[in-house]
């Protein structure tokens, strides 16, 4: 099993960027909160206008200390090396594409939902989650450690499910809605793209299926035999 080590990302890159965001924004947003302005994603109040939630709301966290340093922390280091990984453009793309189709899956749900509208979310908590998953989906089967102990990068992934379950179990369900979404999209990526991609892979795969089976009859002239410079099939 290969062992993939963590590295401290460089202080320019995308999720050092972010990390960074995500602690002076959480500041911020804090204030801006006790002041009466919510830049927290809360479905009830997207749906009664206050749409630059749905953009505001990707740098939050918990407005705490221990969410706000974890989560920068996690985005940075583990976040890092998923950026080496994939590259800075797959990384970002897949980090503001995934918050923000969760954003709307959650919103819909709350549109159904009424109860779900009066939580808030926090976008730093979901962008931690699913970068810890994605890292670990990008080694699958290449190995990693946690504290010294060795992992393999199915196993780190399932790790980032299972605290999330259990911030779920502590905290209620609905408090992760945006975190089952994203988490889902995380795993659906990872093994098949984004929807475009996956249609080009089925499309291919389509393809190649249907070429074999016109092609099965086909047979040489010269019955089998090899070594003939005219062969050619019927």
């Amino acid at each position: 099993m290969a062992q993939v080590r963590f590295a401290l990302p460089p202080y320019r890159n995308a999720s050092t960027a972010l990390a960074v965001s995500v602690v002076v924004a959480s500041v911020v947003w804090k204030l801006a909160a006790d002041s009466g302005l919510v830049l927290y994603f809360m479905p009830g109040l997207v749906l009664r206008g206050q749409v630059w939630q749905l953009a505001t709301w990707i740098w939050a966290a918990r407005p705490d200390t221990m969410s706000v340093l974890f989560s920068a922390l996690i985005i940075w280091l583990t976040g890092g090396s998923l950026e080496y990984s994939w590259g800075r453009k797959r990384f970002l793309q897949f980090v503001i594409i995934t918050l923000t189709a969760a954003a709307l899956l959650t919103l819909g749900l709350a549109a159904l939902a009424p109860q779900v509208g009066s939580v808030p979310f926090f976008g730093a908590q979901v962008m931690s989650s699913i970068v810890w998953v994605g890292y670990g989906c990008s080694i699958w089967r290449g190995g990693t450690n946690i504290f010294g102990f060795p992992v393999t990068g199915r196993n780190f992934a399932l790790l980032g499910v299972l605290l999330v379950a259990l911030n779920g179990i502590f905290g209620g369900l609905v408090t992760i809605i945006p975190e089952a979404f994203a988490l889902a999209m995380t795993f659906a990526y990872a093994l098949y793209g984004w929807p475009t991609q996956a249609w080009v892979r089925f499309r291919s795969r389509q393809l190649d299926r249907d070429l074999k089976r016109r092609s099965s009859h086909l047979r040489p002239m010269d019955g089998g035999r090899r070594g003939r410079d005219d062969d050619f099939l019927n």
